[in-house]
């Protein structure tokens, strides 16, 4: 064979045995920044969605609602809530179970305020519906009966916060964004009669902004 072939084949045989260049790292992936939370740490926009600019309000504390919003003619399916999730830290059994007792509760005085206010115009149903109504509790405080009769002046008072959402069922988009905190400060109340109260002042603020 001649020399110059041999050398050829030689030096192919060198270059196949070398290693293939390194790929390209790929570009580190930047997470997008996350809102900062609202109401001292209870208010996580991410629970409702990207871009969602709160307003504070009076009888509602946080709140949004889509531009031109409409609920004439349509159902809500009042679903059940999704379980506590107690953003504040050190609270204990009887807080959680305060949550727990609210969270199964609660949306049946939803259910009934907004039948009333809606008038017919709209419906809200447990079992189906195009719009869905869903929350959760984010905090509860159980508070203390003894030291709201001893005591008074806001010892032991009894709190709540909650997160409400009223979404399309078929696309997930969403229309009306709430966020509030109830407090029963006296021995006259319980948190109970407060969440009762302020159903009937959310189904009012409803129904005043999107039934035409």
């Amino acid at each position: 064979m001649p020399r110059a072939l041999i050398l050829l084949m030689g030096s192919a045989l060198c270059l196949c045995a070398q290693e293939p260049p390194a790929a390209a790292p790929a570009a580190a992936t930047v997470a997008a920044p996350r809102a900062p939370l609202l109401d001292d740490g209870l208010l996580d926009p991410s629970w409702f969605g990207e871009g969602i600019a709160f307003t504070k309000g009076d009888d509602v504390d946080y709140f949004w609602i889509k531009p031109g919003l409409d609920l004439t003619g349509h159902t809500l399916h009042m679903k059940p809530w999704e379980d506590p999730a107690m953003l504040r830290k050190g609270r204990d059994g009887k807080d959680n179970a305060k949550a727990t007792e609210l969270t199964d509760s609660f949306p049946g005085m939803l259910r009934g305020a907004l039948t009333g206010a809606f008038n017919g115009r709209a419906k809200v149903s447990r079992t189906e519906g195009d719009l869905i109504v869903i929350g959760r509790f984010v905090d509860a405080n159980a508070g203390s009966k003894a030291a709201k009769w001893l005591v008074g002046l806001g010892a032991g008072s009894e709190t709540a916060t909650w997160d409400l959402k009223i979404l399309d069922a078929k696309s997930g988009e969403l229309l009306l964004a709430v966020h509030h905190r109830a407090i029963s400060g006296t021995a006259m109340s319980t948190i109970q009669d407060k969440l009762v109260k302020w159903a009937d002042k959310f189904a009012t603020f409803t129904a005043t902004r999107a039934i035409k």
